[in-house]
């Protein structure tokens, strides 16, 4: 008897929440069905780099022109691109059955009041574009630095929901729930891994994602997993099982057009075999405690975890450098 096969993308949506990583809207039309979708400064380039993006763009630089005096702390071109990261939002959100993730700005990793500020200004800024707009969907993307995730423990309190992203380690992760983030994104590579071909990241760390939902589930916290930056469908699989997947429209497409054997496909997921991890986890609170927070984080994967997270915000911060680009010559052409 041949063996029964399974639509893999349909497999996945009955193991795990299958989450949008694109603010391409032709692609969401394509895809549908998706949960949450989130969005990060390569989003913000790509899409406003699009000749198709003019009026959008343009929309964004003449609000921020009106505007710009109530946020003084801010560079107008920075401005810009948080206007058009929430116009996409606003795009692209009727689509999702979930909640918008929006990042905020990289070159703010490591300071906890510039990032406290980017949630409560990102917040306005919805109020203004959209004022129907419920702003419990909308979450902000921080990276999880010591200073990033004592931030989202001030927003908790302000009622703005933040996910830790660049996560490499159970450290983060432990300190992540602690202070309340609704989600976390484990980097299954490193950043530089998807858009560098030639650089290879032969130690995925797939595991992290079992070991920090386990930990969630024993601690009792509401944090959930969001698994992103994976490489192939396999890793997909393996993963199967996890609170969310955040995937790309290449490979969600892919998923959709691809069949394999029930059995083979279960074999799969890691979280069948989450038994298998059987030493007990032992973390301490880091929450009130940056010395040793910053002593066991600088010393995971023998120091790499750190190299991981600063190669990550580097990436972005380029991307954010190149949109705030845009800006400046579209503004010298006169859009």
């Amino acid at each position: 008897m041949a063996a029964t096969k399974v639509n893999l993308l349909d497999y996945l949506r009955s193991r795990t929440q299958i989450d949008f990583d694109s603010f391409d809207i032709e692609a969401a039309k394509d895809i549908e069905k998706f949960v949450d979708c989130t969005s990060n400064q390569f989003e913000y380039y790509a899409e406003l780099e699009k000749p198709s993006r003019k009026e959008l763009l343009g929309k964004s630089i003449q609000l921020a022109a009106s505007i710009h005096e109530q946020f003084p702390t801010v560079t107008y071109e920075e401005l810009v691109v948080e206007i058009g990261a929430i116009y996409l939002t606003m795009e692209i959100y009727p689509m999702a059955s979930g909640d918008m993730h929006v990042m905020a700005n990289p070159w703010y990793a490591y300071s906890k009041q510039k990032v406290v500020d980017t949630g409560k200004r990102l917040h306005r800024l919805c109020k203004e574009i959209n004022p129907s707009f419920d702003p419990s969907r909308l979450v902000m993307k921080v990276p999880a630095t010591w200073e990033g995730l004592q931030a989202c423990r001030e927003l908790r309190y302000s009622g703005i929901k933040t996910l830790a992203t660049t996560l490499f380690t159970m450290e983060q992760a432990v300190l992540a729930g602690e202070v309340g983030c609704v989600s976390i994104s484990p980097f299954v590579h490193e950043l530089k891994a998807l858009f560098d071909n030639t650089y290879k990241d032969g130690h995925p760390l797939l595991d992290l994602c079992v070991r920090a939902q386990q930990w969630y589930e024993n601690q009792s916290l509401g944090t959930k997993v969001k698994a992103c930056a994976t490489m192939g469908l396999d890793e997909l699989l393996q993963l199967a099982g996890v609170d969310a997947l955040t995937i790309v429209p290449d490979d969600l497409r892919t998923l959709r057009s691809t069949h394999r054997p029930d059995e083979e496909v279960k074999a799969l997921s890691l979280f069948t075999k989450k038994a298998a991890i059987k030493e007990k986890m032992e973390y301490p609170s880091y929450i009130d405690d940056q010395v040793k927070y910053r002593m066991d984080f600088d010393a995971a994967e023998g120091g790499n975890a750190q190299f991981k997270l600063g190669q990550a915000i580097t990436i972005f911060c380029d991307f954010q450098k190149k949109a705030e680009n845009l800006v400046k010559v579209a503004q010298a052409g006169c859009v």
